[in-house]
């Protein structure tokens, strides 16, 4: 319960500032620990459309909100669940390939043209959703109580020897999410182990209370 209380009350700290924001676009940024380690976000649909997420921690740009982001991070997957269900919404958003484009090509790799970050466009109907971000290739096993391949099924919070990318260039542990499209979104608050478990259970909650939040406007 005292998580479910921290959680909730960042997430109507967020909520404050996102409303406030450029409608329809939010911006989020940080770093993982662990290889291994899931990163939740909460959006809302108040009416059907198409809902565009990307990633820029790989090879850097800028995003929605302006801030310059560095290259050199992890090579990320993206995955959409129903909320409060959790039932897929959208399979694995994986790293991309060439032709990169809006993906950027990591300038510190040239001559090679890696573009690994991940972006996606799903139509989506009215409703809330929860989007997952994980390191590649750290798969969602299913629907969001199922877990993550390497932090659920065969839990390693160094899988890829610390931030380890294709052809074995080492990255780094930053992120920076954008999610386009929707009426409001917030990041929900890692928790402590066993992670994905504990961060569905605190995300149902959060789910119903931004619901009702919105519905006040």
């Amino acid at each position: 319960m005292q998580f479910i209380r921290r959680c909730t009350a960042i997430v109507t700290f967020l909520l404050f500032f996102s409303v406030a924001g450029v409608a329809g676009q939010f911006s989020f940024v940080g770093n993982f620990v662990n290889d291994n380690d899931v990163q939740l976000f909460s959006f809302t649909l108040l009416s059907p459309g198409t809902v565009t997420v990307q990633t820029w921690g790989y090879g850097g740009g800028t995003n929605a909100a302006g801030q310059v982001i560095s290259s050199g991070g992890f090579e990320p997957i993206l995955a959409i669940f129903e909320a409060p269900s959790g039932i897929a919404a959208s399979g694995p958003i994986d790293p991309g390939a060439p032709p990169c484009a809006p993906r950027n090509v990591d300038p510190t790799l040239l001559p090679l043209t890696f573009c690994r970050d991940a972006f996606g466009q799903v139509s989506l109907g009215a409703g809330d959703y929860f989007l997952s971000l994980t390191q590649f290739d750290n798969e969602p096993i299913g629907n969001l109580s199922d877990g993550f391949y390497w932090t659920d099924a065969n839990p390693d919070p160094n899988f890829n020897n610390h931030f380890v990318g294709t052809l074995g260039f080492q990255r780094d542990s930053h992120w920076a999410v954008d999610i386009l499209a929707v009426d409001a979104a917030s990041e929900i608050t890692a928790a402590p182990e066993p992670a994905s478990a504990a961060l569905f259970a605190g995300a149902v909650v959060l789910a119903g209370f931004w619901r009702r939040r919105l519905t006040r406007f």
